[in-house]
């Protein structure tokens, strides 16, 4: 556990500090000799410190003599971890938890750092986790659900203070392990019965062909998986392509496609008919594509490498239906990538609007008319989604929103509806 300990620090310094990614750093340490135990361990310290950071700091910062900004990064990650621990979780006594940070003190401090790491980790131990005291509203609720500043500010101002604690809050929570039903090789009931026979428990959801599964461990091991009766998707993922509806026989282009669950959904919608193109920007996701439309038994599409940002000649006016899933910020997935609270900015989104607008500025082209232009992202933020849709419009009169669930542009929040945050758009072309 001892070499636990130096790879949870290891994995939370690069994540923060370096720009690494915590899915990728956490599949790479999976895929290496761990054991289980190991790693669940390493998983479980790494997200929870990453997703809960801003009150991490907070307690750090009420309990330390020493200036916030003067404690190395180092010690903060070894404090963070400690802290974690103690008010998160209750498999290991404080005194093991402060026993185990002062030895990680002692590899990568100084006796300074040491004796500090010692005295503030015993004195914190003695206390119950406090309650944030801030009187800045917007700067309290941050701080406590550990979230950016700019985000809470934005759904405090524009939906109130209920509403953004509740999102907050389910932000900050494990995500339900959802799989899209492949009606191409079975169906819900038969799938139901053949993973409850393994013992795996089911939920039904919202949609039709979505269910969750509340002990998920194993079933990517099963001949289910393998023989492709089920694919790996949030809910809010696959109420994308179904409120696509494309019909039978028609042509659809899936201009950001990788890695193809939406993709094999809309395959799955028209039951093999018709025409997909799915397109992504390199060699190594349109193998994603293919992987995935083989294992599913998806025929009907063909993956081309294709830049969205680029416009092609070839596709224009081509597609009865056309899907823009556009790269985004990604606040909408702060329950399963807590870093990315940390690593994306407001200066960031603002970047990515303007390079979303560019992507739908092409794929406008190559819908037919009469044809339909579907835009979403897994993004809460207005300048990604409103904004964007907006300045869309004004300069293209010959497009308008068809509504979806009574809403212009609609969103949905892991508060609300269970999924993932998504903000999705139907546009016609007249």
């Amino acid at each position: 556990m001892k070499n636990a300990r130096e790879k949870t620090l290891q994995i939370i310094n690069d994540v923060l500090y370096k720009g690494a990614f915590l899915e990728e750093s956490l599949e790479i340490l999976k895929k290496s000799n761990i054991e289980e135990r190991d790693y669940n361990f390493i998983k479980e310290i790494s997200t929870g410190v990453i997703r809960n950071r801003s009150y991490l700091d907070y307690v750090i910062k009420i309990n330390s003599r020493v200036k916030f900004n003067k404690i190395h990064k180092i010690i903060l990650t070894i404090l963070e971890m400690a802290i974690y621990q103690m008010y998160f979780l209750d498999k290991v006594p404080d005194y093991s938890i402060v026993d185990e940070s002062v030895n990680l003190a002692k590899i990568y401090g100084n006796r300074g750092s040491i004796s500090f790491t010692n005295g503030i980790l015993r004195s914190i131990s003695k206390k119950e986790a406090p309650q944030v005291r801030i009187n800045d509203s917007i700067e309290n609720l941050s701080t406590y659900y550990s979230h950016p500043k700019f985000y809470t500010e934005y759904f405090y101002n524009n939906y109130g203070e209920d509403f953004t604690k509740k999102l907050l809050k389910a932000n900050n929570e494990k995500p339900l392990f959802t799989i899209r039903v492949n009606t191409l090789k079975t169906n819900k009931i038969d799938l139901i019965n053949n993973l409850k026979e393994l013992s795996f428990e089911i939920e039904e959801t919202v949609y039709d062909n979505a269910i969750n599964i509340l002990n998920p461990k194993g079933i990517i091991d099963t001949k289910y998986f393998d023989e492709g009766h089920f694919y790996v998707q949030d809910l809010g993922s696959i109420l994308v392509s179904s409120f696509l509806k494309p019909v039978e026989n028609s042509k659809v282009l899936d201009l950001c496609a990788a890695p193809g669950g939406k993709t094999t959904h809309i395959s799955e919608l028209m039951d093999n008919t018709g025409e997909i193109i799915a397109c992504d920007k390199s060699t190594g996701r349109i193998k994603l594509i293919e992987e995935n439309a083989n294992r599913l038994g998806a025929k009907n599409i063909k993956a081309l490498v294709n830049d969205a940002r680029i416009l092609n000649e070839n596709f224009i006016n081509k597609f009865d239906y056309v899907l823009v899933d556009a790269p985004c910020s990604g606040t909408g997935l702060y329950r399963k990538k807590p870093d990315i609270k940390w690593n994306k900015d407001l200066e960031d989104i603002k970047g990515l609007a303007e390079i979303q607008f560019g992507i739908l500025e092409n794929a406008k082209e190559y819908v037919k008319d009469g044809g339909n232009l579907l835009y979403s992202t897994c993004s809460l933020s207005k300048i990604e989604n409103e904004d964007v849709i907006k300045k869309f419009l004004e300069k293209n009169k010959n497009f308008k929103i068809k509504k979806l669930r009574g809403r212009e542009i609609l969103k949905l929040f892991p508060s609300v509806d269970g999924s993932d945050g998504f903000s999705i758009t139907l546009l016609e072309k007249n």
